[in-house]
């Protein structure tokens, strides 16, 4: 009997033991399957974090459609002032199809302005040279931050290579005359260029 005893208490220790390490073993298993949550966009770089974004698909787009999508894949450091779909959707009738008419002429010009040499916090006032050549200008004195009088409506999106603040209206270079679009577009007390307007 009390061999019987000994056998069936080293037999229950066995279990328990190839219980615990098979838990172990598939605890271990379910954390290296994890993907570590990390800041969104620290390996991505500019291009690639608007392209997954979802709110700047026209914006991807008209890179695309300018063959400038390489120019926020380098090593920057960039800032993109990036119009929001919502704000694309806001243009005046069959001002996007004109644009997008003139890929490498109005529209590339027009995306150009919106990319910045070097990074820039939504959080003070600057004036800004782009990478089109004409100034931008950021004021954060009021309630919320604009540029060129477009609000910007989401701060510090993080990419590899530069920020990303996503604004709520087009900018246009103050060279740029596009009749459709300056029928509504609004100069900026600083002459830095136009904004289209977005607000109802």
């Amino acid at each position: 009997m009390r061999t019987t005893c000994t056998l069936l208490m080293v037999a229950l220790v066995l279990g328990a033991a190839v219980l615990v390490c098979g838990c172990t073993s598939l605890r271990e298993d379910n954390v290296q399957n994890q993907t570590p949550a990390g800041t969104p966009g620290e390996n991505l770089t500019i291009d690639e974090v608007l392209a997954r974004d979802g709110n700047f698909s026209t914006f991807v787009r008209a890179l695309d459609a300018s063959r400038l999508e390489g120019l926020l894949t380098g090593s920057g450091p960039y800032t993109v002032f990036a119009p929001t779909d919502e704000a694309f959707s806001r243009l005046p009738p069959g001002t996007l199809d004109e644009l997008f008419g003139d890929p490498k002429g109005n529209l590339a010009e027009i995306l150009l302005y919106h990319v910045a040499p070097g990074e820039y916090p939504a959080s003070e006032d600057a004036t800004i040279a782009t990478v089109q050549g004409s100034p931008i200008a950021l004021d954060a004195t009021g309630e919320s931050m604009t540029v060129n009088g477009a609000k910007v409506v989401r701060t510090g999106i993080p990419a590899a290579n530069g920020v990303i603040h996503a604004i709520d209206a087009v900018l246009l270079p103050p060279e740029i005359t596009l009749p459709v679009i300056n029928a509504t577009a609004t100069d900026t007390p600083t002459g830095t260029g136009n904004t289209t307007n977005t607000t109802d």
